[in-house]
């Protein structure tokens, strides 16, 4: 006895629909986690730079830095997947 299956037919994707097909998730999803990435260490960096600059005391210098580099990160994170959202409605 053979069982044969029949998939439901697809619906052609319109509008908001059309950018979160499988290939545009991929690519915000992409440029969130450059975005971030970048994000980190640029906040790294000047946080570094900033907490020295300011003369924070002792071990408060890590959290300042850390919270510099989060912040920054979560911008650039949603900004480049953002943009690359943008980008998916173009094509």
């Amino acid at each position: 006895v053979h069982i044969i299956r029949h998939s439901a037919p697809r619906r052609a994707l319109w509008g908001a629909a059309a950018m979160l097909d499988s290939q545009c998730a991929s690519r915000v999803k992409y440029g969130a986690f450059l975005g971030g990435v970048v994000g980190c260490s640029f906040g790294t960096v000047y946080g570094t730079y900033e907490a020295f600059a300011n003369e924070v005391p002792g071990m408060l210098k890590i959290r300042y830095i850390g919270r510099s580099a989060v912040g920054s990160a979560a911008i650039f994170g949603v900004m480049l997947g953002a943009g690359s959202l943008l980008q998916c409605g173009r094509r």
